[in-house]
């Protein structure tokens, strides 16, 4: 006799029929579907074949000061060395919340972010100039031409030197 068995024995005929509903209810459950997805589809959550992922909560974006603090210090310094290390206690807070924040506040991580800003302002240096791709590369924070050329053309989805070509100077008359 198994244990289960041995306690219903051992109850009156009311309390072993409860007990054995339930753990026939428990046991259907089981094999269907595991008890959290049972509570989340109560709940009116997805099923797991869909996309469980939810909108930020509020809170979790960068306050409008901390958002405009921080796109400044970018701007100024993009051809210095930034990371979570130095941008996180600029707007006072940890690496792991401001790296959450910047990405429901931008939609890009950190480092996303600056390449991005990076390739913003080479953009803009090589449309009005003739400045080697080089000097360009070293004057928006890029360690040299060929991680500048690396990440440029995986950003723009072509070269510099492309781009260039393919964006002239506008004329001045």
């Amino acid at each position: 006799m198994s244990p289960a068995s041995t306690l219903l024995a051992e109850h009156d005929a009311s309390t072993a029929s409860v007990v054995a509903d339930l753990i026939q209810t428990a046991l259907r459950a089981a094999e269907s579907r595991s008890f959290g997805d049972q509570k989340a589809w109560a709940n009116g959550e997805p099923s797991p074949g869909q996309d469980r992922r939810r909108a930020p909560p509020q809170g979790t974006q960068l306050a409008p000061w901390r958002a405009k603090k921080l796109d400044r210090f970018i701007e100024e310094n993009l051809d210095r060395k930034l990371n979570l290390e130095i941008l996180a206690p600029l707007v006072r807070l940890s690496c792991s919340h401001f790296a959450r924040a910047c990405r429901n506040t931008f939609g890009l991580s950190p480092r996303e972010l600056v390449i991005r800003r990076r390739i913003a302002r080479a953009q803009a240096l090589m449309r009005g100039s003739k400045t080697p791709l080089s000097q360009v590369a070293l004057e928006c924070g890029f360690a040299d031409q060929a991680h500048f050329s690396r990440l440029f053309r995986r950003t723009v989805g072509m070269t510099p030197r492309e781009w260039r070509r393919d964006n002239p100077a506008p004329c001045s008359h």
